[in-house]
């Protein structure tokens, strides 16, 4: 594997529902697609590192390596039955892990595009009640994380998405071997994470992403930028939360208060994924310059064009030259801030 940026963690399969009732069904998706292809908007060279069922559609996972390395997604033998559906609510908030089988939207009575609020009360209902039987992306990730020997060496930077803290903690030792940096996103695991695990994590990684969710479950009763500045004071890794529409905030190695970095203004159509892929866009921002501030930009812009987009591949189509004014218009502002030179 020649590429320098490496991104771990979940593919899966996405349906999408969003706030105003619109379907989008059979999507690539996946914690490590999205982070790679905000990655990809900065960089030619990305790979994503994971596992999938033997029944994962083929022509997806060719469309994803049109522009970024999939030599190291490993197949196993078994099948997945039921994919994920993420229920968009009116005030952006999410309902995730749910699954189904790929034919129980039809079974449920529902065939078109888009549902009405009832009808979206009703499929949410009919996801709920579905048997947990293991067949999967969430219990088949369970079964198939990221193992450390599948992380090679000589790249520069390696990215983690969520997956359970021991999986992580594997992987950052690993990726410590080969003297990689690496950035990690403990997802909804952070609310579990022991005092240990999270100090281990705040030693050891170059730098820690949570959601403001998360954030809160870690540092509850704290405003976002006091727990960011908290988080920092803790360990070696710089800080930066995910804030959603409110932007992002950054707590850097250098002793300089958090910094707060607005989200760009985009005409929202599936959010899924966008924190993904600002980690990924960060982690390009971190390496190449060294700023957190420029590299939250980077990833900002990243997260702005997976907001725009429906499903991950399609972000894959964003056009390099708009991003570059995107962040040209976040970096204005922000001049006194950065360390670093442009990377405009």
């Amino acid at each position: 594997m020649t590429a320098r940026f490496l991104v771990a963690g979940g593919i899966i399969i996405d349906n999408v529902v969003a706030a105003d009732g619109a379907v989008h069904r059979a999507l690539m998706g996946g914690n490590a697609v999205h982070a790679a292809v905000g990655a990809r908007l900065w960089t030619d060279s990305v790979a994503v590192i994971g596992n999938v069922p033997a029944d994962y559609p083929a022509t997806l996972l060719d469309q994803l390596g049109t522009a970024i390395d999939i030599g190291a997604i490993a197949t196993a033998e078994e099948k997945v039955e039921a994919s994920e559906w993420f229920l968009y609510r009116a005030d952006g908030s999410r309902i995730d892990r749910l699954h189904a089988p790929a034919d129980a939207y039809q079974k449920a009575g529902f065939g078109g595009d888009r549902l009405s609020p009832a009808q979206m009360r009703r499929w949410e209902s009919v996801l709920r009640a579905q048997p947990v039987g293991g067949a999967d992306f969430g219990s088949f990730r369970r079964r198939h994380p990221v193992r450390p020997e599948q992380i090679p060496s000589g790249a520069r930077a390696l990215h983690l998405g969520p997956s359970p803290p021991a999986v992580q903690a594997a992987l950052v030792a690993q990726a410590r071997r080969h003297g990689t940096p690496v950035t990690l996103d403990p997802g909804f695991h952070a609310a579990s994470l022991s005092v240990a695990e999270l100090q281990a994590f705040l030693d050891t990684v170059d730098a820690f992403l949570p959601s403001e969710v998360e954030l809160a479950a870690m540092c509850p009763g704290l405003a976002p930028v006091d727990a960011v500045a908290r988080l920092r004071k803790r360990g070696s890794a710089l800080v930066a939360a995910k804030l959603g529409a409110r932007g992002s905030i950054v707590a850097a190695r250098d002793g300089r208060s958090p910094t707060a970095i607005p989200a760009c203004e985009v005409v929202p159509r599936d959010p899924t994924g966008a924190g993904d892929a600002f980690c990924g866009g960060f982690l390009v921002g971190l390496v190449e310059t060294g700023d957190p501030v420029l590299a939250a930009c980077l990833g900002t812009v990243s997260a702005a064009f997976a907001v725009e987009s429906t499903g991950a591949l399609a972000a894959l189509r964003a056009d390099r030259v708009l991003a570059r004014s995107r962040l040209a218009g976040l970096l204005a502002p922000l001049r006194p801030h950065l360390r670093a030179a442009d990377f405009v």
